[in-house]
């Protein structure tokens, strides 16, 4: 992640974004004191070592959605600090599904992705329902003093959701990935769903906002980029 120095005053930055080397997702660490919170624990081989060597106590996880590149570490990191995990009700439902979750055919899909270059065993697990679970369109708790509000987002797949922290900063999944469209092609995806929906949630996400993506690097989200989705 970039430093600091590049992050816009009065945002409550996440401490570290650890970034999977095979499938390039990403995992936010928040921190408050000695108190931590994660969203999308993509590698537990990443992630368990950065909170052991800055001591600290994970808290609570949140999932954006339910494919397998965004969860991976979540099976290990429960066993360890039997940590409460936040996600909409169709994510909880898909992480149990080796189809929905992408298991089934992650090996395919980074081979095709990587035009060929790719090739990996990348095991099919699922994984327990998460903890606490929402299927209204929006969900809102509070850590650490800090407002989280968790809006369902449908298209991408049916658990999807964004997330805004004390009203400046997003964090959007798999939507608003720079460089790349709004895929909807993949299992759980629903580009009507998308179309019909989606697509107005996230017009109605508010701009400028600092953005986290599920891929790529932070960046200011504008009525321009929504405009370049075709929002």
């Amino acid at each position: 992640m970039e430093s600091k120095s590049n992050v816009p005053q009065g945002i409550y930055a996440p401490a570290a974004c650890l970034t999977d080397p095979l499938t390039e997702s990403n995992c936010y660490i928040l921190t408050s004191g000695c108190h931590a919170l994660l969203i999308d624990p993509n590698n537990a081989e990443l992630i368990m070592p950065y909170l052991e060597t800055h001591a600290l106590i994970l808290e609570y996880i949140i999932l954006t959605h339910e494919h397998c590149d965004h969860m991976r570490g979540l099976n290990d990191l429960r066993t360890h600090w039997h940590v409460p995990v936040i996600a909409s009700q169709a994510c909880s439902d898909g992480i149990q599904s080796t189809k929905i979750n992408m298991t089934r055919m992650m090996e395919s899909y980074l081979y095709f992705k990587s035009n060929g270059k790719l090739q990996v065993s990348y095991p099919k697990f699922t994984c327990a329902p998460a903890d606490i679970v929402f299927s209204d369109p929006t969900f809102d708790f509070t850590w650490q003093h800090h407002q989280f509000h968790c809006i369902l987002v449908p298209g991408h797949t049916p658990g999807s959701i964004c997330i805004i922290v004390d009203n400046t900063v997003l964090y959007s999944g798999d939507y608003f990935i720079p460089g790349e469209k709004v895929i909807t092609r993949l299992p759980g995806g629903d580009d009507e769903a998308y179309q019909h929906l989606g697509k107005y949630i996230l017009q109605l996400l508010p701009d400028p906002i600092w953005t986290y993506p599920g891929h790529g690097l932070p960046f200011t989200l504008t009525q321009e980029v929504k405009r370049n989705y075709g929002l």
